[in-house]
């Protein structure tokens, strides 16, 4: 449980930093979460350019936007930045799709 609230603490940190300044995503994330991300991140693209993950890929910042979308967050500029309970939500969701993006790959070795 305490490496989840970090993770929460770390995105919600990262998302209030300017781009530049923004912790690398392999201080928080393991090379498999990075991929099940990139996959994440094609599928939540939105169709306008507000509703696009334009952060730096190898920056926390841009994996806090997956995750907050994944918890509920719409991304809206009027909306605000993401909070503590979105991103928790995001990350137990998040959980859930690793788990399925790993059982699908160890599946495709077999």
């Amino acid at each position: 449980m305490l490496t989840a609230i970090l993770k929460i603490m770390q995105m919600r940190l990262a998302y209030s930093e300017p781009e530049g300044e923004c912790q690398p995503i392999k201080k928080v994330f393991t090379e498999q979460e990075i991929e099940c991300l990139e996959k994440v991140n094609q599928r939540l693209q939105g169709k306008t350019t507000k509703q696009q993950n334009h952060y730096d890929p190898t920056r926390l910042k841009w994996a806090t936007w997956i995750i907050a979308k994944l918890g509920g967050w719409k991304a809206y500029s009027s909306q605000g930045p993401p909070g503590i309970i979105i991103l928790k939500r995001g990350l137990e969701r998040f959980g859930y799709v690793l788990e399925g993006y790993l059982l699908a790959k160890d599946m495709g070795t077999r």
